[in-house]
């Protein structure tokens, strides 16, 4: 099923409703029902109170559970699971893509982020356990964020779900960089750092003596922060190993 439009109304909604907000609550505000905390807070008042009226609550309950596994919504763990847009999804109100959910039929492959990680865990399991080894917990993040970036998740959004800080991931990046394996972060880096700039580094690199940190710094520290600098780093690598 498309679901472009209602992930578009869904995200209008939360952000609307201004406050991180449980999943029945923004159920009973797409379809305009009046429950007590629509009540308590006024939200029949908004604009977008009642935009999705003419599906039922199984379809959004669907929608919902597809926006929070595309990584278009995150849970506040402080305030009891209730939902908030993540960065990617304010950027997808902002510029929508085609956003599939699967039919029942298909939904058997990869139900959830987890499940996927969790076949992908295992087979490195199976690599390790062959030679002697078990899969450490840095391998398991690893195999987390191939996922993430397979999904095109942002990285300071998976960061941020993992309760790490982005310069933890871009280690984890420059490791898998070691490791040789490619990783197109490139729907990433154009969203924040854009073509032009993402260039100019590239070509700094490109004909660089070195690519070590220290001497990007100096070149264009006063311009770039470093973890962009790091990124474009990262982007040069990758693309020396294709």
């Amino acid at each position: 099923m498309e679901a472009k439009e209602p992930i578009v109304k869904l995200i209008k909604a939360l952000l609307e409703i201004d406050m991180p907000a449980q999943r029945q609550l923004l159920i009973d505000f797409l379809m305009g029902r009046k429950s007590r905390q629509i009540e308590e807070y006024e939200l029949f008042d908004k604009e977008t109170y009642g935009i999705g009226e003419t599906n039922d609550e199984d379809f959004w309950s669907t929608v919902i559970d597809a926006a929070y596994e595309g990584g278009l919504l995150k849970q506040m763990v402080t305030k009891n699971n209730a939902l908030i847009p993540t960065a990617t999804g304010k950027k997808f109100v902002k510029k929508p893509t085609s956003f599939t959910i699967p039919d029942d039929e298909s939904i058997g492959e990869g139900l959830s982020e987890m499940s996927e990680i969790d076949s992908l865990l295992e087979q490195a399991q199976r690599e390790k356990l062959a030679s002697g080894h078990t899969v450490s917990p840095l391998a398991k993040q690893q195999i987390k964020l191939i996922t993430a970036i397979d999904r095109h998740i942002a990285l300071e959004d998976f960061a941020e779900s993992e309760g790490l800080g982005l310069d933890e991931v871009l280690d984890d990046l420059e490791m898998l960089v070691e490791q040789k394996r490619y990783l197109d972060i490139t729907y990433f880096t154009d969203e924040v750092l854009g073509a032009d700039c993402m260039n100019e580094l590239l070509d700094y690199f490109q004909n660089a003596k070195s690519d070590d940190m220290e001497s990007a710094m100096k070149e264009y520290g006063d311009i770039y922060q470093e973890e962009e600098i790091r990124l474009a780093r990262i982007v040069f690598r990758m693309n020396q190993i294709q």
